[in-house]
C-alpha cells in the first residue's frame, strides 16, 4: 500500500482540512470577540499561536492512533479487519461539512449584525452632516511621530510633521482622519494599537519617527491597519531638510494610494501641492517652533510663540500661516495674561486680515475675526465669519467648539450644544471640548451628559472648571456630597461653600448674606468670578448680582453668560432692568428679532420681550 493511500486510510487529510477550517473559524471568532470583551492583543495572538502549533500534532495523532468503540488505540494494535477507519472518515466529513456552515453562518453574522454602526446622532446642521458622515468612511489617525534625534529639543519639528500629515490627509473629504487633540494624547504611552484605534474610532493608523541632524532629516512611516495588524505601506525617506514639503506631499499620496487600494479611497485631488505653506525651509522651522509653543499655552509660552511667528514672517513676508499662526497666538493670550481682549484683539486681527489676503482659505484666521465682530458686537458678522470657516474646514473640531461657545454666551442654548456635540464627536480626547461639553449640557438641562463629561473632564486633568460648570447640574441632581468634596479637593473658600449649603440648607442664607462683603474680598477678582454673581442672586440680591455681571461686559462680553446659567436664582436676573438695558446696549435685542431668540426668552408684540 502506497504512503498517499495509507495517509487517506488513516483519516489524515481529513483530519488536517477539519483542524484547518476549525482553526480558522477561531481564529476569527477570536479576534472579533477578544478585543470586544477588553483582553489585549496578546491574548488573540497566544490563541493563533497555540492553534498553529498544535497542527502537527493533530496530523501525529491521526497517524498513529484510531478511534475504537473500545476508546483510543495505537493504530499498529488494531487489527486492519476490525478497523471502523471508514466510519471515523464519515463522522469527519459531516464534522468538515457542519464547521463550513458554521464558518458562514459567522460571516454573516459578523457582516449584518457585529459591525458597528455610525453614530445615529441626528444631523443638527449642514455642517452637523458634513463632519459626521466622515464616520461611515475609511479612518485614520495620525499618531506623534518620534523624536529619534539627539536633540530632545526637535520634538516640536516631530510634532509638526505628523501634525502637517494629518492636515494634509484631513482634507481627503472620503477619509475620516481623528482629531489631533485625540491621536495626540497618546503620545509616549505604550498602548496596543488596536486598542488606540478602538478609542479613536478608527480602522488604520499612521506612526512613525522622525531622526533631524543639521540640515538632514530621516523620515519613517508606517500605514497599519489595526484590526488585522497588517502593514498596508511602509517607507523610510531621508533628505535634505529644504525637501521637506516634498516629503510630507510623498507621505500623504502614498498613504492615500495604500488606503485606495486597501480600503477603496478614491480621491486623491486634494493632496495637491498648495499645502506647501512656504519656500524659506528656516522660515518653516520656526512656524513649527511656534505652533509647539501656542499649545503649550501659559503666557511666557504664548509670548514665546509670537516672537517666532513674527521672525518667520520677517524670513517670508509671504508665509501666510504665520500670520495665521501669530494671529491665534494673540487671540488666546487675555486668557492667560493680564492683557485685555481690546487690546490683544487688535493685534490679532491685523495679523488675520493678512493671512487672509495671502490664503484666502485660512480658517483659523477667520475664526479669530469672528472673536473680533464679537467683541464688537457685530454678531451676525461673528456668526457668517464662523459658518465661512467651517464652509473650508467642516471637521475642524476647534471651529465647531468656539462657535459653540459663542452660541452659549448669547443664550442660544440649544445651537449651542448642538455645535458642542459634533466638535466632541470629532475631537474625544480634547480636555477643553469636554469641559464646554459640562457647561452647555447643564445650560440645557442635561444633566447625565454633564455628569459624563465632568468625569472624562476629570480623567483628561481638567477636573477643576468642569466642576464649576456642572454645579447646577450636580444641585439638581442633589449631589451634595460631590459638590463639597470637590471643594473641599480645589481648596475652595469657606465663604463661597457657604453659598452652595445655603441652597441645600436655606436656614444658612442670612448667615451667607452676612458673609458676602467677605466674599468680594477673599477672591482676587470678584468681579470677574461667576460664582459672586451666583452666591449673590442666590442670597436674593438680584440687582446687585446683575449689576456685577453687567460691570465686566465692556471688557470682555462673554461676561453676559451669567444671565444665562441654569439655576433657579438665575432667573431672576434676567427680570432686572439691567439685564435688559445691557441685551439692548450690546444690539442683541436686534440680532435676536431677525435671527432668533434665545432658548430663555420669547418676543412680546413687535417691541417687548420676556425672558423665564
Amino acid at each position: 500500500m502506497s504512503f498517499f493511500k495509507e495517509l487517506k486510510r488513516r483519516n489524515v487529510f481529513r483530519v488536517g482540512i477539519a483542524y484547518t477550517v476549525a482553526t480558522w473559524l477561531l481564529i476569527q471568532v477570536t479576534d472579533t470577540v477578544f478585543p470586544r470583551i477588553g483582553l489585549p492583543d496578546s491574548a488573540v495572538t497566544l490563541v493563533i499561536a497555540l492553534l498553529v502549533i498544535g497542527f502537527i500534532p493533530a496530523l501525529i495523532f491521526a497517524w498513529a492512533f484510531e478511534m475504537t468503540p473500545d476508546g483510543i488505540k495505537r493504530e499498529k494494535d488494531i487489527d486492519r479487519t476490525q478497523s471502523i477507519t471508514p466510519t471515523t472518515g464519515r463522522k469527519l466529513d459531516r464534522m468538515i461539512i457542519g464547521i463550513l456552515t458554521v464558518t458562514v453562518a459567522y460571516l454573516l453574522i459578523d457582516k449584518l449584525v457585529l459591525q458597528e454602526p455610525a453614530s445615529a446622532e441626528p444631523a443638527q446642521t449642514t455642517v452637523t452632516e458634513a463632519a459626521v458622515v466622515g464616520e461611515t468612511n475609511p479612518s485614520i489617525a495620525v499618531l506623534p511621530f518620534v523624536n529619534m534625534s539627539a536633540d530632545a529639543d526637535n520634538e516640536y519639528f516631530s510634532d509638526g510633521i505628523s501634525e502637517e500629515l494629518l492636515n494634509v490627509l484631513v482634507k481627503v473629504s472620503s477619509l475620516h482622519v481623528a482629531s489631533r487633540t485625540s491621536a495626540f494624547a497618546y503620545k509616549g504611552k505604550e498602548l496596543p494599537l488596536s486598542q488606540i484605534a478602538r478609542e479613536l474610532n478608527v480602522e488604520n493608523v499612521l506612526e512613525g519617527s522622525v531622526r533631524k541632524a543639521g540640515n538632514r532629516v530621516r523620515i519613517t512611516a508606517q500605514l497599519i491597519n489595526a484590526k488585522s495588524d497588517r502593514h498596508l505601506w511602509s517607507e523610510t525617506y531621508e533628505r535634505e531638510l529644504v525637501d521637506i514639503f516634498d516629503i510630507q506631499e510623498e507621505i500623504s499620496n502614498h498613504i492615500v494610494d495604500a488606503l485606495k487600494v486597501a480600503l477603496n479611497v478614491g480621491e486623491t485631488a486634494a493632496l495637491e501641492r498648495a499645502q506647501r505653506p512656504t519656500e524659506n525651509a528656516e522660515a518653516y522651522e520656526l512656524y513649527l517652533q511656534g505652533r509647539y509653543a501656542w499649545r503649550l499655552r501659559h503666557e511666557d509660552n504664548i509670548r514665546r510663540s509670537i516672537e517666532l511667528f513674527e521672525k518667520a514672517i520677517v524670513l517670508d513676508p509671504n508665509f501666510a500661516r504665520a500670520y495665521e499662526g501669530l494671529a491665534s497666538a494673540w487671540s488666546v493670550l487675555p486668557s492667560w495674561s493680564d492683557i485685555g481682549p481690546a487690546e490683544s484683539l487688535s493685534h490679532a486681527n491685523i495679523a488675520a486680515v493678512h493671512a487672509l489676503q495671502l490664503d484666502p482659505t485660512l480658517s483659523e484666521a477667520r475664526a479669530v475675526l469672528a472673536e473680533s465682530a464679537f467683541l464688537e458686537y457685530r454678531w451676525a458678522d461673528g456668526i457668517a465669519a464662523y459658518q465661512q470657516a467651517l464652509s473650508n474646514e467642516p471637521r475642524n473640531p476647534t471651529l465647531h467648539q468656539w462657535l459653540g461657545e459663542a452660541f452659549g454666551n448669547m443664550g442660544l442654548n440649544a445651537r449651542a450644544l448642538a455645535e458642542m456635540r459634533i466638535a466632541y464627536e470629532l475631537d474625544p480626547a480634547s480636555p477643553v471640548i469636554n469641559q464646554s461639553m459640562t457647561w452647555l449640557a447643564t445650560a440645557n438641562h442635561e444633566d447625565d451628559l454633564a455628569l459624563k463629561h465632568l468625569e472624562i473632564s476629570n480623567n483628561l486633568g481638567v477636573g477643576e472648571q468642569a466642576i464649576f460648570n456642572a454645579l447646577d447640574a450636580m444641585a439638581r441632581q442633589g449631589k451634595w456630597d460631590a459638590i463639597f468634596a470637590a471643594f473641599d479637593t480645589f481648596d475652595v473658600p469657606e465663604v463661597v461653600q457657604n453659598c452652595y449649603r445655603a441652597q441645600q440648607d436655606p436656614s444658612l442664607r442670612a448667615q451667607v448674606t452676612a458673609q458676602l462683603d467677605q466674599l468680594m474680598q477673599v477672591l482676587e477678582d470678584a468681579r470677574s468670578a461667576p460664582i459672586v454673581i451666583d452666591c449673590l442672586a442666590f442670597t436674593g440680591q438680584t440687582d446687585r448680582a446683575s449689576e456685577l455681571a453687567v460691570a465686566n461686559i465692556d471688557a470682555d462680553w462673554t461676561a453676559i453668560s451669567s444671565f444665562w446659567s441654569s439655576n433657579s436664582a438665575t432667573a431672576a436676573m434676567r427680570q432686572t432692568e439691567v439685564f435688559r438695558t445691557a441685551l439692548a446696549d450690546m444690539g442683541l435685542l436686534d440680532f435676536y428679532r431677525e435671527h432668533g431668540w434665545p432658548d430663555l426668552c420669547h418676543p412680546i408684540g413687535q417691541d417687548d420681550f420676556q425672558c423665564d
